[in-house]
This record gives C-alpha cells, structure tokens and sequence, in this order.
C-alpha cells in the first residue's frame, strides 16, 4: 500500500524574508490520521493546506481521498480532468511490490499566468501519452520498494481566483510503501527519506 502526504504551504510576499523562508523550509511533514486509513485501498492521499503569516503558520484545511487502481495512469490531456482526478503534477505507477513516482507539468495553472516547466519528458514519442511532443517536464522521481520513504517538494505562484492577489506555494509530499500495520501518527518524524526529489523555480514576487 502506498500513504501519500501532501502539505501545501501557501504565503505572499509580507515574509519572503529569510528567517521565514527558515520556517517553511523546517515543515516536512505534518501528524498522520492513522484512524482514516482503509486497509483495502491502493493509495491512501493526506491534503494539508498551510498558511504563512507574519504571525506564524496555521493549517487552514485537510481531507483525504482513497484512491483505487484510477491512480495509476498517465492522465489526460484534459488539465481540469487531471486536476479533479489525480494527484497534482504528480503520476502513481504500480510495478509488482513497487511504486513509480513521476513528476511532470500539468499544465492546470497556465490560466494564472505561471510557466511551464520544462526538462525531461519521458512520454515524448509516446502517442499515447498526454505529454507526447511537448516541451515539459515528465520524468521519474524515484521508485519505491517495500518499507521505503520518498520525499517529493516543488513549488509555484498562482493568483486567487477572485482578487488578483499573488500567493507563493510550496509543496512537499512524503510518499511511503509499506503495510497498513506499519502507518504510526509520527510515522515521517525523525526519519530520513531513502530518496529526495526537488524540482524548485526561481519565483519572482509581484
């Protein structure tokens, strides 16, 4: 079975400052809701929205989602579609025990004005990949085995749908491989990840 924590740390640009940069930077993972976990599921995903002030950083909303054998899919070229139904920029491959992490660009934010990112795109020459012949990144972040820990982060400006407020994101998603019997409340505290992926813009504040 494979958890997914996703944390995604929202902030402008009141504290772009480095000792609040020290602050995002430090938040790696956060408590694991053990008690929702389904045994019988594929992947279980934890969201966990976090805002940044000068007043410190709250979380402002989580959910989880179960997920079954949907999830393992290279998506379509349809971006809402994605967005609705997949991990954000994120593509699950099963392979016998392991999983496949991949991370690409979903191109669901180029409504607000954000760039693509671009690099590696293992689906190039693949007709049937979403991401054949364009100019983005689509490339395998790691793959992991049985009791392994992997730990993705990237990051994106986007502006609000109803102001034209600019916000900062940062995301960081842990994803582990491992039995049900295994998920602990602190399962990631104190645990160094087996495999750590970054892929990081330079974010211009408006």
């Amino acid at each position: 079975m494979l958890f997914v924590q996703e944390i995604d740390l929202w902030y402008r640009k009141d504290v772009r400052y480095p000792k609040y940069a020290n602050m995002r930077n430090s938040v790696k993972f956060v408590p694991v809701k053990t008690d929702n976990i389904n045994p019988d599921c594929d992947v279980f995903y934890q969201y966990s929205a976090l805002e940044q002030s000068p007043d410190g950083i709250q979380k402002t909303w989580e959910y989880h989602k179960r997920l079954g054998e949907e999830i393992f899919t290279t998506g379509s070229r349809d971006s809402l579609k994605n967005y609705r139904n997949l991990i954000h920029n994120i593509r699950i491959f099963k392979e016998n025990e392991n999983y496949k992490i991949m991370f690409c660009d979903d191109h669901f934010y180029e409504r607000f004005n954000t760039s693509k990112r671009r690099g590696h795109n293992e689906g190039y020459w693949d007709n049937n990949s979403p991401f054949s012949y364009t100019d983005v990144i689509n490339q395998t972040a790691f793959i992991l085995s049985p009791n392994q820990y992997g730990r993705l982060q990237y990051n994106d400006r986007v502006v609000t749908h109803n102001s034209e407020i600019w916000y900062y994101r940062m995301h960081t998603l842990n994803f582990i491989n491992c039995d049900r019997s295994k998920f602990r409340e602190k399962i990631f505290f104190r645990k160094t990840p087996d495999y750590e992926y970054k892929n990081m813009q330079y974010l211009k504040y408006c």
